[in-house]
């Protein structure tokens, strides 16, 4: 049902920035979906991935109950009327869950293809994505926002339970402080000397606050090794608080 595109004669570089594949594999990570790592010998522009379809409303029905070879071929016409030319296969993983291989045609479509990704993002993805973008810019890897929400293959059919949360997840004591005192910068909020780990929930809760008005729940978490707090829980946020946070967040950029 799909008509195969002949891969690019060259390999992809993941290290370089520019490599218009780690486009595409930013977007899709912005749907939820878990990329696999580029293979050795692979087309330079071909990404595997498990998509959270809910996630890609591009296709416009419901995926979940369709054969792979539907579920292919409706995501290729999809991509083909927004102008991406692109070979897609879907592929049962080892696990049960599916594979989709996605094989831009050319640099331009993977470009275009990462933006109609990005531009179609349900909002719960919207706002993670909005507010992980503000926290790399300001050259935060942590915390790593994701969604809640599940997926799988249970008796031979696709389910997922759609997500509805952005998830924060825990932070490290070092890019938690460097987040609290981008947040305090030209605030009335003093830290004072409540730079130990202990400290930093009330820290976070009281910037957070006033900041945003978004009213965090965070706990420390415990080392999975010698059971010590070693990190902080940052809990979840609703889409409207996630973006307040990222909003805040970008405004204390430098410009």
């Amino acid at each position: 049902m799909t008509t195969d595109i002949p891969a690019p004669p060259i390999m992809a570089s993941p290290a370089d920035p520019q490599d218009p594949r780690q486009a595409v594999v930013r977007a899709l990570e912005a749907t939820g979906a878990m990329v696999e790592p580029c293979a050795a010998g692979s087309p330079a522009l071909e990404v595997t991935a498990r998509l959270r379809y809910s996630a890609l409303p591009i296709a416009s029905v419901n995926l979940a109950p369709l054969r792979k070879e539907q579920v292919a071929e409706i995501l290729r016409q999809a991509l083909m009327w927004r102008g991406v030319v692109a070979h897609i296969i879907v592929l049962d993983g080892p696990d049960g869950d599916w594979r989709t291989v996605i094989r831009p045609s050319s640099a331009e479509d993977a470009a275009r293809l990462a933006d109609v990704v990005v531009e179609q993002l349900p909002p719960v993805y919207a706002a993670a994505h909005r507010l992980r973008t503000a926290l790399h810019a300001a050259g935060l890897e942590q915390p790593r926002v994701t969604v809640d929400g599940s997926q799988g293959v249970r008796d031979g059919q696709w389910v997922e339970v759609p997500a509805r949360r952005v998830v924060l997840g825990r932070i490290q004591a070092d890019p938690a402080r460097r987040l609290l005192a981008l947040l305090e910068a030209d605030t009335e909020v003093a830290s004072g000397d409540e730079d130990q780990l202990s400290a930093l929930p009330q820290r976070f809760l009281r910037i957070a606050d006033f900041v945003t008005g978004v009213r965090l729940t965070v706990t420390l978490a415990a080392c999975g090794h010698c059971g010590q707090a070693a990190e902080l829980d940052l809990g979840d946020l609703g889409p409207d608080q996630a973006l307040r946070l990222a909003e805040a967040v970008a405004a204390r950029l430098p410009r």
